[in-house]
């Protein structure tokens, strides 16, 4: 499983991914334009404090929401499952796994320190898909970690589909979670294990980063 210290700050380096950024740049160019945008929120003094923690997060999400294509990272998580569900089964997945991922890696993302150094190594387009290679250094962590983004076009724009985080994909990690549910139980047993997962979260926000 990825550690989710490190997915936290896999969100945060989403969060670059903002809207100040033009469709027609680059997707090392669109990542590099608005870094400032997240870390001037996690920085700014009039958000600091266990008191301003939800305000916080909800700023950090109205940056990084837009830019996962979620529909598609639900349907990869589900893999062969997804060709089973409903529409009205798809639409309530794609809104339960982007309220997981949410309340999961909030407490995380919000711990981000100025200290935290991003490197952009790579980038590779083929026709509307890319990678990003980029290296996070955290110096409390005494470790650099290598993240590559998966981006494609959607309506113009580069949207984040997968990450690899230390050769490990958030998607392969999710879906091998739910599959191992889903081959003892059924598709209504795993959303309601998601719905009391998220609930837990909501009731206690910094288990969500534990790990």
């Amino acid at each position: 499983m990825v550690p989710k210290r490190l997915v936290g700050m896999l969100l945060l380096t989403l969060g670059f991914l903002g809207s100040s950024a033009r469709a027609a740049d680059s997707p090392m160019a669109t990542i590099r334009s608005a870094i400032t945008q997240v870390t001037t929120i996690l920085e700014d003094p009039a958000y600091q404090g266990e008191q301003r923690r939800q305000e916080r997060i909800e700023k950090v999400w109205q940056v990084v929401a837009p830019h996962f294509d979620m529909p598609e990272l639900s349907q990869r998580v589900l893999g062969s499952h997804w060709r089973e569900r409903t529409d009205s089964e798809k639409q309530e997945f794609v809104q339960l796994f982007t309220t997981l991922i949410e309340k999961t890696y909030s407490d995380t993302l919000t711990r981000y320190t100025s200290q935290v150094q991003f490197f952009f190594d790579q980038e590779r387009v083929e026709g509307d898909s890319a990678q990003v290679n980029t290296r996070l250094v955290n110096p409390s962590l005494q470790k650099t970690i290598p993240m590559n983004y998966q981006l494609h076009q959607v309506g113009g724009q580069w949207k984040v589909y997968d990450v690899v985080i230390e050769n490990v994909s958030l998607v392969r990690n999710y879906r091998t979670q739910f599959d191992r549910i889903l081959s003892r139980s059924s598709y209504q047993d795993l959303v309601q294990d998601i719905k009391k997962k998220i609930q837990q979260l909501a009731a206690s926000p910094s288990a969500g980063a534990e790990g």
